[in-house]
């Protein structure tokens, strides 16, 4: 098994894990909003 990650490799890894953070943060403030709408 390879020790350490090409440049290209972890730049792939960056650009995932940030669109992953993204669409996260959406699920959890569209969950919030919905909330906002929902009378207990």
């Amino acid at each position: 098994m390879q020790a350490g990650f090409s440049e290209a490799d972890l730049e792939r890894r960056r650009s995932a894990s940030r669109r992953l953070a993204w669409l996260l943060g959406a699920i959890v403030l569209a969950i919030y909003l919905v909330g906002l709408f929902i009378k207990r």
